[in-house]
């Protein structure tokens, strides 16, 4: 009995749940064949009169007893008792049918087929047999009583064609059987082995399945989940997934595991999603988990499978980003001492300079010497300072720029990891709008931005709260482009906020609210730097005790043609140096529009070149000297400008001037360290000379800037 109800109960097609299922199925397809047939027996059969009351007793009992399937199917599959009687069934109702309507010759022959290839397509081979040789021996039996009882003729050539049939037909359908189950048992192989490697293996493993209202409940846990949660396998099957998780976390867990559930396409069951997420196990403490999660066909169903990773321990992530911070930190910091301290060597410098000049006392010259080399020395050790504090990965800042495809999933893993460093009290939320744009901005300088604003958030929210990060694309942004629109980041708390009166200190360096909280006021100073480094944009809005909202705007990524470019730069070209004494011409002279937003450098500089023989116009921004230059009084031969001023600081007073069709000769002298956005001035013809200046390195540099320049 028990090797029988193997080879009838075929799992290898379906598991007990699924055989009530294929049998319900079956139960409904018989009973609209019949009901079929009946129709056509009553409208066609020669003898139905003849045999009216019995087909009445045999049709009742027919659909007396498929009732009851449809009643005992809805709960359990049937006995092998009802597996081998319902073909039976079929077959004697069937072949009544060709009796009462003429014999073996009837049109209701053709029902066998369907009786015999319904039973081998739902449940396999084994009962494809039982059900053929059911066929032939009833209608062998039908054919033979109707000829001796009701002297039904029998032609021999219809009937062999008959048997031929339901032996040819079937055995057809026996063999694409053999090589579906044949199929079916690779594929079932295949997963058990999965599904074996799966739970003996050390990552956490967790299955799961969305119920009716669309949550996600577990089906499964492996041993390393029980370990990790220090729960039974009980515990977790039927509990929805982000039973898992803390509880300000439940709504991202849900998103995710719905997201990976119904991914669309042919590879989404070999597509992976990731989220960083965090856990509680029984004993109360905080798990930092990196989940992958995606959608695999096992046993007949889709089921949504997450793979877990607990980092809780991985120190050496924690030791990166705080190796970031340190860095963004003393970069600030030492950029900002470095651009004070060249402006104070270059006064030191310059008046020594001037007043060398203008002694004849050998002591004193010597003494004056000694000054201009001890500044001279200051200049180097700060210099190098400057190369200490920098991020080694100096490329990210050089024409940095990022493709849409590598956005999305590096922002996703910045917000996970972020979420990570949150105490249990902050809920992260995070909204992605795609699709994203190229970007003119690195995404390692983005993951700076998003820590130092969220860490300022978490900062400023005292109890429970939460912080939202909205990153989408800005076509109506004043950095837009037609077709290509700016990248807009905002990251929202419900914490403390920020008062009105000190919306314009938040990104001064030093400058914290929260000192007793361990604040460093270096973190907005940072941010503020990157954006403009990048000539982005950002805003504050505060209601305190209500909401903050730092808006930040980049501008998009163009990948213009540079040949454009080279041509500008081949119709700008300064004629070939005059050859003197040195290389360059040492002795003429120019006038000079001089531009600094610092009145002390301006004086020292105005003095340094009126030493040279130079006559110069000073002016102290970037407006005033473009209105000098534009003044027809003025006819000048060169612009010194410094870089970093208000307003308009000395690459924008570049870019004006090369607009409006000048060539005149230009010198950028700057004391700030962002050397990186300094090199787009050479796209313009501009010489760069750095802070503090010497005499001699002023008067060599303004021969090169304006060598094949006619003098004044």
């Amino acid at each position: 009995m028990i090797n029988l109800k193997k080879w009838l109960h075929n799992h290898t097609y379906t598991s007990d749940k699924a055989l009530a299922e294929a049998q319900l199925q079956q139960t409904k397809a018989r009973i609209l064949l019949t009901i079929a047939s009946l129709t056509y027996v009553m409208l066609h059969a020669e003898y139905f009169e003849y045999f009216m009351l019995e087909a009445l007793v045999v049709t009742v009992f027919y659909f007396i007893a498929n009732a009851a399937a449809l009643v005992i199917l809805r709960r359990r599959p049937l006995s092998i008792f009802g597996s081998l009687f319902y073909p039976l069934l079929d077959v004697g109702i069937v072949t009544f049918g060709m009796l009462i309507d003429g014999g073996h010759s009837s049109g209701v022959y053709f029902m066998l087929l369907p009786i015999i290839i319904g039973n081998g397509l739902r449940f396999g081979n084994p009962l494809l047999v039982f059900a053929q040789v059911s066929c032939l021996i009833g209608m062998l039996f039908m054919t033979v009583y109707g000829h001796y009882t009701l002297e039904l003729p029998i032609d021999i050539t219809l009937l062999l064609w008959q048997v031929f049939t339901l032996i040819a037909v079937p055995c057809y359908v026996y063999l694409i059987g053999v090589k579906l189950e044949n199929a079916i048992k690779q594929k079932n192989t295949a997963e058990e082995a999965s599904f074996q490697l799966l739970d003996k293996g050390p990552l956490p493993v967790f299955s799961y399945e969305l119920d009716e209202k669309r949550i996600p409940r577990i089906l499964y846990s492996n041993a390393a989940v029980q370990h990790l949660f220090q729960n039974k396998h009980d515990f977790f099957v039927g509990k929805p997934a982000y039973a898992l998780t803390l509880e300000e976390d439940t709504q991202e867990m849900l998103d995710f595991c719905r997201t990976a559930f119904f991914e669309d396409g042919d590879q989404a069951q070999h597509t992976p999603h990731i989220i960083y997420i965090r856990g509680k196990n029984s004993s109360g403490d905080i798990i930092k988990l990196m989940i992958s999660a995606m959608r695999m066909h096992l046993r007949d169903r889709w089921v949504g499978v997450c793979f877990m990773l607990d980092i809780t321990q991985r120190e050496t992530l924690q030791e990166q980003l705080e190796t970031m911070h340190r860095q963004g930190y003393m970069s600030t910091l030492v950029a900002g001492i470095v651009h004070d301290f060249r402006n104070v060597l270059t006064n030191m410098i310059g008046y020594a300079e001037v007043l060398h000049m203008g002694s004849s006392n050998d002591l004193e010259k010597g003494q004056i010497n000694e000054i201009i080399a001890a500044g001279e020395r200051g200049s180097d050790l700060i210099t190098h300072l400057l190369k200490l504090s920098k991020n080694n990965n100096a490329e990210n800042h050089v024409r940095s720029f990022t493709k849409a495809d590598n956005l999305v999933q590096p922002l996703e893993n910045i917000i996970g990891l972020t979420r990570m460093q949150l105490p249990q009290n902050i809920k992260l939320i995070s909204q992605i709008s795609e699709p994203l744009n190229d970007v003119a901005i690195s995404i390692i300088e983005i993951e700076q931005i998003l820590l130092n604003l969220v860490n300022n958030s978490a900062q400023a929210i005292k109890d429970c709260g939460f912080i939202k990060i909205e990153i989408a694309m800005d076509s109506h942004h004043v950095l837009a482009k037609p077709g290509h629109p700016a990248l807009c980041i905002k990251v929202i708390d419900n914490g403390i906020g920020i008062e009105k009166n000190d919306l314009h200190n938040v990104f001064k360096a030093f400058w914290t609210s929260r000192n007793s909280q361990g604040g460093s006021g270096l973190g907005l100073t940072m941010v503020q730097r990157i954006v403009k480094l990048h000539q982005g944009d950002i805003e504050i809005e505060s209601d305190p005790g209500e909401k903050t909202c730092f808006t930040i705007h980049f501008p998009p990524y163009i990948d213009s043609d540079n040949s454009n470019q080279e041509h500008d730069s081949a119709a700008y070209n300064l004629h070939a140096p005059k050859k003197k004494h040195g290389g360059f011409d040492l002795t003429s002279t120019y006038r000079i529009l001089l531009v600094d937003d610092a009145p002390d450098i301006l004086k020292t500089h105005q003095a340094m070149l009126s030493r040279m023989g130079h006559s110069s116009t000073a002016a102290e921004s970037g407006k005033q000297a473009l209105e000098l230059f534009l003044n027809k009084e003025h006819d000048f031969d060169l612009v010194i400008t410094d870089f970093r001023m208000p307003a308009m600081n000395g690459l924008e007073l570049v870019q004006e001037l090369r607009r409006i069709g000048s060539r005149i000769p230009i010198l950028m002298v700057t004391a700030f360290g962002e050397d990186e956005q300094l090199q787009q001035v050479g796209q313009y013809q501009v010489l760069l000379m750095n802070k503090p200046v010497t005499m001699d390195k002023f008067r060599d540099t303004i021969a090169e800037c304006t060598a094949g320049k006619p003098a004044a």
